[in-house]
């Protein structure tokens, strides 16, 4: 049982090549390490280089930053409205489901509301990630343009 889990182990242990191993087959411009010392050796420079300099600071205009920004604001102020709506929707569908539902003390929805909203719950989830989508979008060219976003809006 030990050999089947050692097996992969010893089979790549064994790939392992030399120098030796070049006479026994022929791999065309390989290069061996005999020819690499005949090669000619380059001037090494003795000390470390210089660090590459720093990028300049690229200057985004402020107005290109503010669009982008109250674009963004916008979709989120969209996005938390339409978040709340989903979630009264889904107090309501929660409430017709209760125990509560049948009272007539109560103007609240009944029995079988979720079949009732079913349709506009799944048109509010699929708005709510259209917005999503959008505002990754924002801040994806945002950071491609190096503007900094707020992402908690405004």
């Amino acid at each position: 049982m030990a050999a089947v889990f050692l097996w992969p182990a010893v089979a790549f242990a064994q790939q392992s090549y030399s120098n030796g191993d070049l006479t026994r087959f022929h791999v065309p411009g390989a290069y061996t390490n005999d020819d690499l010392k005949k090669l000619p050796a380059e001037a090494a420079p003795r000390t470390k280089p210089a660090p590459a300099a720093a990028p300049a600071a690229f200057e985004v205009p402020e107005a290109d930053t503010r669009l982008i920004q109250d674009a963004y604001d916008a979709l989120l102020v969209r996005r938390v409205r339409l978040e709340a709506e989903l979630e009264i929707e889904r107090e309501r569908i929660e409430f017709s489901e209760s125990a509560f539902a049948g009272s007539t003390d109560v103007i609240a929805p009944r029995l079988g509301y979720r079949a009732r909203v079913a349709l506009q719950v799944l048109e509010l989830e699929k708005r709510i990630a259209i917005l999503d989508a959008e505002m990754d979008l924002l801040l994806e060219t945002a950071r491609k343009g190096w503007m900094g976003i707020d992402r908690r809006g405004r």
